[in-house]
Parts: structure tokens; C-alpha cells; sequence
């Protein structure tokens, strides 16, 4: 007869997820996300012009997928393996990887920049016509102009509390992702 475990059912999901990350990413308190190249075109876009170079999408996508699964806390290392690179190649990978990564976190962090401009837009017009509807309240022949100001109030709150909740929060996390990513460690391994 088997034993019951005494880990709950979530417990156990957590403890195999974590059980799996060390297994297959872990090594020496670095996560490594490992891919397998057989030539520049598999990480570099074949379209790309010289000094100009952008990366595969399907290279990009296999990377931001296995740095999904990676825990935020741990530093990430891509290694690129199968394929002898010249220095020369090297230094464009490493390029293009890193600057693909920077200049996506930056514009993350100015797209929440911007959200915060807009949410703080919306508050102040929100209060603004929260005031004139006050002053409407006293009037009686305004009683569709104060149900309008009623609604747009609403609606400016609204849209408040949706931009601070939800769109921060996914903007913050993809934030994090970028800034790991950012500062991945390249290593290349022949054969």
C-alpha cells in the first residue's frame, strides 16, 4: 500500500514546480536557460543589415518562455551552445541580446510613466467635475447636465482605479521581466 504524501494538493504542485526548476534550470544559485544553435541566423534575424541587427523572433520567444518559469530572485544565464562563434560574432550576439532587452525596459518603464500621467489625469478631471456636480445638486432645472456630470464622474473613477490596479500591475511585472532579462549573462559552449 502506498503512502499518502502529507503535502497537501497545492503543496505538491509548488514542491514539483520548484523540485522541476532546480532539475532542469538551477546550478549554483544562477539560473541557466540553455538553447541550441547551429548558426548566427538562429539567434540574429537573417533580414537584418549590419550595425543593425535585431533578434529571431523564435529565438526571443524561447528565451522569454524558460525565463518565465525562472523565479524573479535568481540572475539568469543564457547559454548558447553547439556552434563556434568568432569573437567578432560573439560581441554582436551579446550586443543584440542585451540592447533587444534594454531598450524594451525602457519602454516599459515609459509606457508606466505615461499610464501614471494618464491616471492622475483622470483623478483630477474625476474631482473636477465631482465639484461642479456639487454645485449643480442645488439647482433644479440641471437635473440631466448633473446626471451626465454624474455619469462622467463615475467613469473618470473608474477608469482610475482600472489604470492603478490592473494596467500598473502588468506593466511593473513585465518591468521585472525586461530588467532580468536585461541583465542576462551570455556564455558560449562549442560542441
Amino acid at each position: 500500500m502506498a503512502r499518502k504524501s502529507k503535502l497537501k494538493k497545492y503543496q505538491l504542485e509548488k514542491f514539483d514546480y520548484y523540485q522541476t526548476i532546480n532539475e532542469y534550470y538551477m546550478n549554483n544559485g544562477r539560473a541557466y536557460i540553455s538553447v541550441n544553435i547551429s548558426s548566427i541566423n538562429d539567434i540574429i534575424s537573417k533580414y537584418s543589415v549590419k550595425n543593425d541587427e535585431i533578434l529571431n523572433p523564435e529565438f526571443m520567444h524561447y528565451i522569454e518562455t524558460n525565463a518565465s518559469y525562472i523565479p524573479d530572485k535568481y540572475p539568469l544565464t543564457l547559454e548558447i551552445c553547439n556552434h563556434k562563434f568568432s569573437d567578432k560574432e560573439k560581441e554582436i550576439i551579446k550586443k543584440v541580446i542585451k540592447n533587444h532587452y534594454a531598450i524594451g525596459l525602457f519602454n516599459k518603464k515609459n509606457e508606466l510613466k505615461i499610464s501614471k500621467r494618464r491616471c492622475k489625469l483622470l483623478f483630477f478631471s474625476g474631482l473636477g467635475i465631482l465639484l461642479v456636480y456639487s454645485f449643480m445638486i442645488y439647482i433644479p432645472f440641471f437635473n440631466i447636465l448633473r446626471e451626465i456630470f454624474s455619469l462622467l464622474f463615475c467613469f473618470s473613477m473608474w477608469e482610475t482605479a482600472d489604470v492603478m490596479i490592473f494596467h500598473h500591475d502588468e506593466i511593473n511585472e513585465k518591468i521585472i521581466d525586461l530588467q532580468n532579462l536585461s541583465e542576462i549573462e551570455i556564455i558560449f559552449r562549442e560542441g
